[in-house]
């Protein structure tokens, strides 16, 4: 028996299109090339207290050493191990500017330190030695001391000092100590130094406890020479909480920024993805482990 195939499809007549090809062309206007059909997108806003340039620019082991004085300069004081350093670095979104080191202490010296915003504003960041380190020698302690006094007291571009405190242990005796030798200081030739506590490390207390903490720093301070609460802002390298916040305390008090609207936020700050070239060595009071 001869098997039944099923019969192909037959061929349109000759001179009739197929369904297919009956299909209409698409229009040229549709056909325009992707570049003029996709709408332009639109250029994503800069930030203009990104900063885009850091660098170091001088470590002095002395009064006699420290640089010229040019321009307001802010200047970073808090025992050793409070954070400094990754403080630093978080501000001007480079990982090694400031380094850490593996002994608490370590850092002799003021390190200078200068870094440029996206919309032209040059600042100068002074790095402190920290102190309340027990492992060192009275001498070497008093050496410290004198150069971190001599700096606060005498620096006539001395604009604002904030003064990190671990937001877990709140002011000790030496913290309440430099308050007051700053505030005793007012005498010098110069414009009034602010000082902005800084509560670090808030990653590390528990978010429904970050707003007492920075109420009881502010607190448990000693009052402006007005008599007003100083501010407390709390800071986090890990998440960047607190960033611009410092951002726009430095820009007043070094005049670059005044008007700016004062805020908090308690949102993480978004990080530059922008990567510099590493600074010169200079080393820090902080170790890596506890930044």
């Amino acid at each position: 028996m001869t098997s039944r195939r099923s019969p192909k499809a037959q061929a349109a007549p000759k001179g009739q299109a197929s369904s297919k090809a009956k299909a209409a062309p698409k229009p040229a206007a549709a056909a325009a090339p992707k570049a003029q059909a996709a709408p332009a997108r639109a250029e994503r806003q800069l930030d203009p207290f990104q900063i885009v340039d850091s660098s170091f620019v001088a470590g002095a082991g002395s009064l006699a050493s420290l640089p010229s004085p040019a321009s307001a300069e802010v200047a970073f004081a808090g025992r050793s191990n409070v954070g400094k350093s990754s403080l630093i670095n978080t501000l001007v979104e480079r990982k090694g500017l400031v380094r850490t080191s593996s002994n608490p202490g370590s850092t002799r010296q003021i390190n200078f330190y200068e870094a440029r915003a996206r919309d032209g504003a040059v600042f100068h960041l002074v790095d402190l030695p920290g102190y309340g380190f027990t492992h060192r020698s009275k001498s070497e302690k008093a050496a410290w001391a004198s150069l971190i006094e001599g700096y606060l007291r005498g620096r006539v571009t001395l604009a604002a000092v904030l003064l990190l405190v671990d937001a877990r242990r709140g002011l000790e005796d030496d913290d309440l100590e430099l308050i007051r030798f700053i505030e005793s200081s007012r005498d010098v030739a110069r414009r009034p130094v602010e000082l902005l506590l800084v509560a670090t490390k808030v990653d590390k207390v528990p978010r429904s406890s970050v707003r007492r903490a920075l109420d009881q720093l502010a607190a448990v301070a000693p009052r402006t020479a007005g008599g007003a609460l100083r501010r407390a802002v709390g800071f986090s390298s890990i998440t960047g909480e607190g960033r611009r916040d410092l951002w726009l305390a430095i820009r007043r008090a070094t005049l670059l920024g005044v008007g700016a609207p004062e805020t908090r936020s308690d949102a993480p700050e978004t990080r530059s993805d922008e990567t510099h070239s590493d600074a010169p060595e200079t080393r820090s009071d902080e170790t890596a482990e506890d930044r």
